[in-house]
């Protein structure tokens, strides 16, 4: 199973961010990849981020990962906004570095259990 994970109101640098977070925990590390959109016109380089994907399998590391991103989004600027996609369902939960949303870390928990179940 992957997620996909988009930042918004957030940087390339907060892209690299949760991505260096995700990596430091050893397990997340290898899992995580940077997905870029295509180049501007004119550019020869792979554009900018759009969002990142994690495999996470099975074995409990989609709850781990709540966990993981709760954390990260402790320490953001309040604007910025993660948008989690489970990839077999395509269900979408929105966590908000603002309010770290009980509610909508649950679901995620909740999915991500479900998911991992299977």
């Amino acid at each position: 199973m992957d997620l996909q994970i988009r930042i918004d109101g957030g940087t390339v640098d907060d892209y690299i961010a949760l991505a260096d977070h995700l990596n430091g925990s050893r397990d997340f590390r290898g899992r995580i990849r940077q997905v870029t959109g295509p180049p501007a016109d004119g550019k020869l380089d792979a554009g900018v981020i759009e969002m990142l994907t994690v495999a996470v399998g099975s074995g409990g590391l989609g709850v781990a990962l709540t966990a993981s991103l709760n954390k990260w989004l402790e320490n953001r600027r309040p604007d910025v906004t993660a948008e989690i996609t489970v990839t077999p369902k395509r269900r979408t939960v929105m966590l908000h570095a603002r309010n770290a949303n009980t509610k909508a870390l649950r679901l995620l928990h909740d999915i991500l259990r479900d998911a991992d179940e299977r």
